[in-house]
C-alpha cells in the first residue's frame, strides 16, 4: 500500500510540475501605444504548459488593470481582456539590451483601427 501512494505522489507531483509555466528571459519595457503609456514585460515561457513563443502581459499607466499577451510562429503578440482577444502588437526586430527603442504597432483583431507604438527597454530579470 505504501508503495502506491508513494508512486501515485510521484505522479502527481510529476504531472504537477510540467504543467506550470515558469517566465525566462524577461525583459521590461516603457513606452506608449498611441499617446496613452503604457508597461509591458515580456518573456519566453518554460515548462510547456502553454503554446505561446513570448509570454508577457502590459497595463496602461493610467488604469493599472494588467492585459495578457502570448505570441505564436506568426509575429503578432496578441492581447486578451478576460480571456478574450482584443488586439495585437507588431513589434519590429530588437535585441533586448537595456536602454534600446523598440517601434511597432498596435492593431484591433478585425485590423480597422492601429496605432503606433514606441517602447524603451527599461530592465531585464525577474518582476
Amino acid at each position: 500500500m505504501k508503495k502506491i501512494l508513494f508512486i501515485a505522489t510521484l505522479f502527481l507531483t510529476f504531472s504537477y510540475a510540467n504543467s506550470q509555466t515558469i517566465w525566462m528571459s524577461e525583459t521590461k519595457l516603457k513606452g506608449t501605444i498611441g499617446k496613452y503609456e503604457i508597461v509591458i514585460t515580456l518573456a519566453v515561457p518554460y515548462g510547456g504548459a502553454t503554446p505561446c513563443f513570448t509570454i508577457g502581459k502590459y497595463f496602461y499607466v493610467s488604469k493599472k488593470k494588467e492585459i495578457d499577451l502570448c505570441s505564436g510562429d506568426d509575429g503578432k503578440i496578441i492581447e486578451s481582456v478576460d480571456g478574450k482577444e482584443s488586439g495585437y502588437f507588431i513589434i519590429n526586430k530588437w535585441d533586448k539590451k537595456i536602454g534600446q527603442t523598440v517601434v511597432g504597432s498596435w492593431h484591433t483583431m478585425d485590423g480597422r483601427k492601429s496605432y503606433p507604438v514606441n517602447l524603451k527597454v527599461i530592465g531585464k530579470g525577474k518582476y
